[in-house]
């Protein structure tokens, strides 16, 4: 209470500051309420994407996957059964292919590190299994995931104009947008690519 009647007596003997604080008040909080009401508020959606067959390659790097230079590669390479798969894969995309097993994914980091491989490499299948023979089998439920280098493969104009970056420095965009971050079928950028490979384990 002794604080509340201090405060009192305070604006009491400031009655022009007193004034002023509550005309701008009521003034900000006006251009609020009217920039609302003068602000259209756009709506997106709803939007269809068509779906993206897998045995099809996307255009955007249809001419890449023709490239004599092209690799593929694989971890761990010890493993035949892993090797069949990835001849399959190969097959499937580009029989001239070239394909590189390492034993380890840090072999292979140390391979991709350098920017001449890092250009020619399509992507790595790692298999996260410990074969302990080459002639184990896989397991019931096979885990594997694809790493693909930072050189982007397609031949859109924002790949040559663009940054050489996949745009992974934040998490978030600096400036969040309103809807989705990208509205066509192919993915948007950065790449403007969608391509999975199709690798079938039996």
């Amino acid at each position: 209470m002794v604080l509340l009647w201090k405060n009192f007596i305070l604006k009491r003997r400031r009655c022009i500051a007193l004034v002023v604080e509550m005309v701008f008040t009521f003034l900000f909080s006006a251009a609020l309420l009217a920039t609302r009401f003068v602000t259209v508020i756009k709506k997106n959606g709803p939007f269809s994407f068509s779906p993206q067959p897998v045995s099809e390659v996307p255009f955007q790097i249809a001419d890449y996957l023709i490239s004599p230079s092209l690799e593929l590669a694989y971890v761990p390479s010890r493993s035949t059964v892993v090797q069949g798969i990835i001849e399959r894969v190969k097959m499937d995309i580009n029989p001239q292919m070239k394909v590189l097993g390492f034993s380890s994914e840090e072999e292979f980091e140390d391979y991709i590190k350098q920017k001449k491989n890092s250009e020619n490499v399509l992507a790595a299948i790692v298999f996260d299994h410990d074969f302990k023979n080459s002639n184990d089998p896989l397991p019931l439920k096979v885990k594997y995931y694809l790493r693909f280098s930072n050189d982007k493969k397609s031949n859109m104009l924002d790949n040559i104009y663009g940054k050489s970056s996949w745009l992974t420095n934040f998490l978030f965009p600096s400036v969040p947008s309103v809807g989705p971050r990208n509205k066509d079928d192919n993915g948007g950028s950065p790449g403007k690519q969608i391509f999975i490979l199709n690798i079938p384990v039996m």
